[in-house]
């Protein structure tokens, strides 16, 4: 992302109002940069005593705003950067649970309720968050010393429902509540923010609703949305996109829901018109490949990205090409919604940045595992997957063990066997298993549209958007699947930087059916005002 040197209308708002908010950013919109920025006006009308507690999903995430704070010179120790789970722990769990009882054992953090039977029915409390008898049964477990991670969300309601002191405490200690990445947030979560901002402690909830691909994974935003429609907060959006050249930004936006703008300079987004099918779309692409080079001032061919609908088009693109390329596959694994299968893929992904020194085992485990709260496990942790990243990949398949034992360590009680054995597929499947490789600075990125998500490119070539593609038609084809369609397009486009290029062929070749029809432009091309945002070639 381009370094931003001073606030947009958009930020300059959120900086400055007062109250709670839900605030809704879209990709590469300096979000973060935002969130730090608001933290430090707070803290500079702070008491001595208060701080602000700033939450991220993740450890990474949490890391990269607390040191983007502290470089703004305004440090104040009172304040909370970490993960949901060490706020529950440090904040709520420890320091008050000893309220519930006169004498106890020191607590200490356990990953798995099956190797205590004596508690094994606390599993059930997810579901059963009023029964006395597991409301009791929980209340032993504290006094024997024990806090289950994998109920520490549920174990913190109960404790800020049983303790008037912890919010009380909160309340003092604590003015803000930050909570990013809020579309990801679950029951528990969106209940305990609202029970502190129900005290008197300010809510900021931070969000994306616009990248929201992944419907047949049941990942949804409704708590977010929820908090969009309640009258307490009030909602801000953070619609620039910092990351894109301001033209393809613009279009972006014009996409999702028309800005009404009629001119813009030096347009980045092109609608190219090439005669023939997907293998001629491909050979124009290539033929001027070193013209776009030389326009945008790019040097290496991984700069370039042809995003797809389908893992066919992909393949085809790949066939087609005769420079370089690597072809990007979507595995089983990228269309399940657990966490074994989110972590075996980030395993894979990480183990290929590892061999081109793009990444560290240490910020792999860091992702995981909270080094303050877990010291053991973290060291375990840094162990195995040392083990697993340093041998040649012909050897992943005869080590399958190694990705189960890291997967257990991380995710003790969720094991999944039909996971398990499309790991064992990939891993056999040398296509599939290449496909985790990054690119090479000669190499051109092939890959399906939602394989790009979270990833940046100079340039991007736009295929399969046509009339029946993208999006699909028909009856059986509902709203949601219109916007999740939409969605993915919005991503394409915002995954370039410098310029991005829209393919259209005359025909279109049918996989069902091993023919070519004639390709009619998806109608995504004519929404809003999105034709005077783009400029016209011919190829």
């Amino acid at each position: 992302m381009k370094k931003m040197n001073h606030f947009s209308y958009e930020q300059k708002e959120i900086i400055d109002v007062q109250g709670n908010l839900v605030i809704t950013a879209k990709p590469g919109s300096g979000k973060t940069y935002t969130i730090v920025e608001k933290v430090s006006n707070i803290s500079k009308i702070l008491l001595s005593y208060q701080g602000v507690i700033a939450i991220s999903f993740t450890r990474k995430a949490s890391q990269e705003l607390e040191l983007r704070y502290k470089r703004k010179n305004t440090e104040n120790v009172n304040h909370f950067f970490g993960t949901i789970d060490k706020f529950y722990i440090s904040e709520i769990i420890i320091p008050f649970s000893k309220r519930l009882f006169p004498k106890g054992y020191p607590l200490e953090v356990k990953d798995s309720i099956d190797d205590y039977p004596k508690y094994k029915d606390l599993k059930n409390i997810k579901e059963n968050r009023t029964d006395k008898k597991l409301l009791e049964l929980l209340k032993e477990s504290l006094r024997e010393g024990l806090i289950f991670l994998e109920i520490s969300g549920e174990t913190a309601l109960f404790i800020l429902s049983e303790v008037p002191q912890c919010l009380i405490y909160l309340k003092a200690r604590y003015t803000h509540i930050f909570i990013d990445e809020y579309q990801d947030c679950g029951e528990i979560q969106h209940e305990i923010f609202l029970k502190l901002v129900n005290e008197g402690i300010t809510g900021i909830a931070v969000g994306d609703l616009d990248q929201a691909i992944y419907a047949f994974s049941n990942r949804h935003s409704k708590y977010l949305l929820s908090l969009i429609a309640d009258g307490k907060f009030t909602h801000l959006e953070i619609t620039r996109n910092y990351r894109c050249h301001r033209s393809i930004s613009d279009y972006s936006l014009e996409l999702l829901g028309g800005l009404g703008r009629h001119k813009v300079e030096d347009k980045r987004v092109f609608k190219v018109n090439v005669t023939g099918t997907d293998e001629q779309v491909i050979y124009a692409i290539e033929k001027n490949l070193e013209g776009i080079k030389a326009r945008f001032d790019l040097n290496k061919n991984s700069d370039f990205a042809i995003l797809c609908r389908g893992n066919n088009t992909a393949r085809r693109a790949s066939e087609f090409l005769t420079i370089n390329n690597k072809l990007f596959v979507d595995t089983p694994l990228d269309r399940i919604n657990g966490n074994w299968a989110i972590l075996l893929n980030d395993i894979l992904n990480s183990y290929y940045l590892y061999k081109f020194s793009k990444t560290t085992i240490l910020d792999f485990v860091s992702k995981y595992i909270n080094e303050e709260l877990y010291y053991r496990d973290f060291r375990e942790g840094l162990e195995l997957v040392n083990n697993l990243f340093t041998l040649d990949d012909s050897q992943l398949e005869a080590n399958i063990e190694e990705f189960i034992k890291i997967a257990h360590l991380i995710y003790p009680e969720q094991k999944d066997e039909r996971i398990l054995q499309i790991l064992k597929e990939i891993l056999k499947d040398k296509e599939k298993l290449y496909s985790f490789r990054p690119a090479t600075e000669n190499e051109i990125n092939i890959m399906t549209l939602h394989k790009s998500k979270g990833l940046e490119f100079k340039c991007v070539f736009l295929m399969d958007l046509y009339k029946w593609i993208l999006p699909p038609e028909g009856e059986w084809v509902s709203e949601e699947e219109y916007v999740q369609a939409l969605n993915l397009h919005y991503v394409g486009v915002t995954r370039a930087i410098e310029a991005c290029y829209i393919m259209q062929g005359t025909k279109r070749y049918n996989e069902s059916r091993n023919r070519y029809f004639d390709a009619i432009e998806s109608p995504f091309l004519s929404r809003y005002n999105t034709p005077n945002l783009r400029e016209e070639l011919n190829w």
